[in-house]
């Protein structure tokens, strides 16, 4: 049995990245339907049995890695309007 996380330890999934998929704290969720192409599904399905993780995981991971990608493009093309 895996030993409790300390609250330093934590991690919200909204911090999920692909380097965290084996091991990370649940926490609240929201669901979103969304299509994805079939290929997009059978990649992310196909990572998700490779790393034993959940489908969703995986999906929260790549948008987060996504998302760091284009707060870094868009800081770099252009001043941060307030």
């Amino acid at each position: 049995m895996k030993k409790a996380l300390s609250l330093d330890e934590l991690r919200s999934r909204s911090e999920l990245r692909i380097a965290d998929l084996k091991e990370h704290p649940r926490v609240a969720t929201r669901l979103m339907n969304v299509k994805v192409p079939s290929k997009l599904f059978e990649a992310i399905e196909r990572i998700a049995k490779q790393l034993d993780v959940s489908k969703t995981d995986v999906v929260v991971a790549l948008l987060n890695a996504g998302l760091d990608a284009a707060r870094a493009k868009l800081s770099l093309e252009s001043p941060r309007r307030e």
